[in-house]
């Protein structure tokens, strides 16, 4: 078992009215970043994701999308992670989406977004 510590984090907790998101970004090498999101991805967390994501995929990186604390996802902040796995080259992977982000994913036909591989 290898144990990395991340050695750069970009965190921000971020509440815009009644929703309540976190959306971080984590270093852990050169070849590893992290983007964890919790909570809320509403409306209102959509161009907050947008940059995390953006910011991440600028390095050579491989870029995971952290997914497993999400409560509620706005089928506009699943657009922006459809985007951003289209357009990354394969770099960006979808992490353990919770029950309320896979059902906006199949919905928008991302079935395979985040799935099990061992599940296959």
């Amino acid at each position: 078992m290898t144990v990395t510590d991340r050695f750069d984090s970009r965190l921000a907790h971020v509440g815009r009215g009644n929703a309540h998101y976190f959306i971080g970004t984590e270093l852990y090498s050169p070849r590893l970043t992290v983007v964890r999101a919790t909570g809320d991805l509403d409306h209102g967390s959509r161009a907050d994701l947008a940059q995390a994501i953006d910011e991440a995929l600028r390095g050579e990186s491989v870029v995971l999308l952290d997914l497993s604390a999400v409560t509620f996802m706005y089928t506009g902040s699943a657009s922006v992670v459809l985007d951003a796995v289209a357009r990354s080259a394969g770099r960006l992977e979808v992490f353990a989406p919770t029950r309320p982000a896979r059902i906006v994913l199949d919905a928008l036909g991302a079935a395979t977004i985040g799935a099990d591989p061992r599940a296959a």
